[in-house]
């Protein structure tokens, strides 16, 4: 079953909320605000970071979405909103009065607010703190190795080298070490700090730790 909820509408216009699909985490939802006689004010995706939602473990804390609305906050408030899947028409959450939440909403100035806007990618590797589940799938079909390797490539953009790749394969078969820490020690380490990346998100297709999603009909044939 989908989870949504339309949280509230800022002062410059921009409709909060979030929204996922338990049962298929790595997929980010489209989304329609709608009013009571169908008109739509509002559309996107619900694929921004949260940390609240990361704690309550909804899609690893990326199902947030930020919807720029084509009335004034006024309007939007004086009725019912629905928030619905636009391919569907399915409604996900009814909001009979949405509350407005006065934030500091301006355009971007600087690199560091272009890339928090961006979806596709992280503002620290802490965002990738409950993605764990998400990386356990990963090692139990492509093996620890292959996350090891991963994860030097994803982080530090090089593969590992042997005596790194081995230390830390033998922490993480103990237990002792988990797959979000080694991400967070090679985020950590001064090769990364003295030649920082952007590192993609999870909501990118091409997240290397992501996994294809299984369809009845391929796990049948498997």
């Amino acid at each position: 079953m989908k989870l949504a909820h339309l949280d509230a509408v800022t002062q410059h216009g921009v409709i909060e909320g979030w929204a996922c699909d338990p049962d298929q985490p790595t997929e980010s939802l489209a989304l329609a605000v709608l009013l009571e006689d169908g008109t739509e004010v509002a559309a996107g995706r619900a694929e921004l970071f949260r940390e609240d939602l990361m704690e309550a473990q909804l899609r690893y804390g990326w199902c947030a979405f930020r919807l720029r609305a084509a009335l004034a906050p006024a309007e939007l408030v004086a009725q019912t909103l629905r928030l619905v899947e636009p391919a569907t028409g399915a409604v996900l959450h009814v909001q009979p009065s949405l509350p407005i939440r006065h934030a500091s909403d301006r355009d971007c100035e600087t690199v560091e607010e272009v890339v928090a806007e961006d979806p596709t990618m992280l503002r620290s590797i802490d965002q990738l703190a409950g993605c764990g589940d998400l990386f356990t799938r990963f090692i139990a079909r492509e093996g620890l190795s292959a996350f090891i390797r991963a994860a030097y490539g994803y982080v530090l953009g090089r593969p590992a080298d042997p005596v790194g790749f081995a230390s830390y394969e033998k922490l993480m078969r103990r237990g002792a070490l988990t797959p979000f820490g080694l991400l967070s020690i090679l985020a950590d380490s001064g090769e990364f700090r003295s030649r920082p990346r952007l590192l993609p998100s999870p909501v990118q297709p091409a997240f290397v730790f992501a996994l294809p999603a299984t369809t009845p009909e391929a796990a049948e044939a498997g």
